[in-house]
């Protein structure tokens, strides 16, 4: 199956009964989501969209949002999903670079298009069964689509503050949706609670596992976390978590107060950084029959490497071996392949890679190279080594590694370390740089203590932070991770107000 929609059409015939996506209080079958997507793909044709149209969706975790990503699909149309909460100046970014045909948003308890100035409601799909079950192939709405359309855009941050376009194809999006529901343990009838934003790749391709892997998607909001994230998946009764590293923190937080609070869950996968092994530990003593699958992906990508079910166990630091059809090279900074166990960068290439950046050739080029006009090559710009059986182990990306006294030091190797203490929950380091020291911040609910002769029996000296700042709660992006750039800029806020009140010259 080459097209997105292919794939919900193949499932919705041989179990249409079978729930597709779940809330509090709406249960889709998977012919049930067909048939409305294609209420909403006529919708969308008689609006003029028309095959390669993008369509922004302020993709709220909500079963509409699912209707539209397959309805803009069977159009032939490109969906481009943004954070709910996205500022204004920066949707307007994005609609003008993407130049969108509409814009999709949830509004007041209302779904809204809007098309320039012009605004309607939406027609609501959920508000009303077909009395009569109707066969519907999504396929048929347009057939002429094929699998080198654009199928999805989805924006990333950008090193010059300005959001990036990644652009997904039907056959890229299609392969890794297959190669990755290989990989994973992911069973039918499994519950998957999916509490990740839809806007955020990692989120957004629980949908689509859960329909290929026979299971069914429980959506919730983004913003649960502490105990409404461990009453959440008590409720939904869910078998499998995806999660990204605070969401882990918070759970092993929780565990300790319920240790038999989740009786069904079976299975957490991870990506969007390394999770505190301590967090990890604390999770596996609480819930013995809880396995992991740590991953490493981004988006231009989706996915590169998972471990089989708690292979961390065996292979400590581990994020797993290439996905079946992605190969994965080391290399230094001339591009030279480097030998297992040395660090380098992370150079990609399989059927999984994204086509490139919207608009921006010059980006694409600098990213994705050729080598004698073949595959294009991702360089990553993640940096860490292979073991002599092809593991990979993630250092982070560039930014998050540096040298000090000629020393290549990782940050996530230090906030694993500092995480290992009782004490600390969460921790983030920010590396030096000019007039900035080398500084860990740590969440200890408990109170300050002295971490350092804590790290000291585990780093190397010259790997210990310059400064321990203890904070009470650590800043996150709108994906739910912990947000080193907000830190970054407390930091020179900081140092900003301490020139301006000492009579320096200001920070800039």
């Amino acid at each position: 199956m080459a097209l997105l929609h292919e794939r919900l059409d193949r499932a919705a015939t041989t179990e249409p009964e079978r729930i597709a996506i779940e809330t509090d209080s709406v249960s889709l079958s998977l012919s049930e989501l067909a048939e409305r997507a294609h209420a909403m793909a006529i919708w969308l044709s008689e609006q003029g969209v028309e095959r390669g149209d993008r369509i922004i969706i302020q993709a709220k975790n909500d079963p509409i949002s699912v209707v539209l990503i397959y309805a803009i699909s069977a159009v032939g149309g490109c969906f481009v999903p943004v954070h709910p909460s996205t500022p204004p100046e920066q949707l307007a970014y994005i609609e003008g670079n993407s130049e969108a045909r509409l814009v999709i948003s949830h509004v007041a308890g209302k779904w809204i298009a809007r098309d320039g100035n012009k605004r309607q409601n939406l027609p609501n799909p959920l508000e009303h069964r077909p009395s009569k079950v109707v066969q519907t192939q999504l396929t048929k709405f347009d057939p002429d689509i094929v699998s080198e359309d654009l199928a999805c855009m989805i924006y990333t941050s950008g090193s010059t503050g300005r959001p990036k376009g990644v652009t997904c194809l039907h056959r890229q999006m299609t392969f890794s949706i297959g190669a990755i529901a290989e990989a994973l343990d992911y069973r039918v009838g499994d519950r998957i609670f999916c509490a990740l934003p839809l806007s955020f790749d990692y989120g957004l391709y629980q949908v689509f596992l859960a329909i290929e892997s026979g299971a069914s998607l429980w959506l919730d909001d983004p913003e649960v976390g502490g105990l409404g994230l461990f009453k959440a998946l008590k409720n939904s009764e869910a078998h499998v978590l995806p999660a990204v590293p605070p969401m882990i923190d918070a759970l092993a937080v929780m565990s300790k107060r319920k240790p038999s609070g989740l009786p069904k869950l079976r299975l957490i996968t991870n990506t969007g950084g390394a999770p505190s092994p301590e967090s990890i530990k604390t999770l596996r003593t609480a819930l013995p029959n809880l396995g992991f699958q740590l991953m490493y992906g981004l988006t231009e990508c989706k996915r590169v490497s998972i471990t089989p079910v708690d292979g961390d166990l065996q292979r400590p630091g581990t994020c797993g071996k290439p996905l079946r059809g992605t190969r994965v090279e080391v290399v230094d900074d001339t591009g030279t392949p480097l030998p297992a166990g040395e660090v380098g960068e992370f150079v990609v290439y399989g059927a999984n890679m994204m086509a490139g950046y919207w608009k921006d050739d010059d980006l694409t080029q600098q990213t994705y190279r050729k080598q004698h006009a073949t595959l294009p090559r991702l360089h990553s710009g993640d940096y860490g080594w292979m073991d002599e059986e092809g593991y990979l182990y993630c250092q982070g990306r560039r930014d998050d590694i540096f040298k000090i006294r000629g020393f290549r030091v990782s940050c996530s190797e230090i906030e694993a370390a500092a995480t290992e203490a009782p004490e600390v929950h969460h921790a983030v380091m920010v590396p030096p740089a000019k007039n900035r020291a080398a500084t860990l911040f740590v969440c200890a609910p408990s109170g300050e203590f002295d971490l350092l002769p804590f790290l000291a029996n585990r780093l190397e000296r010259h790997k210990l932070p310059e400064k321990v700042r203890f904070i009470d709660d650590m800043p996150r992006t709108a994906n739910n991770k912990y947000d080193r750039k907000a830190l970054i800029s407390l930091m020179e806020a900081e140092r900003a107000k301490k020139t301006t009140t000492e009579g320096i010259e200001t920070y800039a």
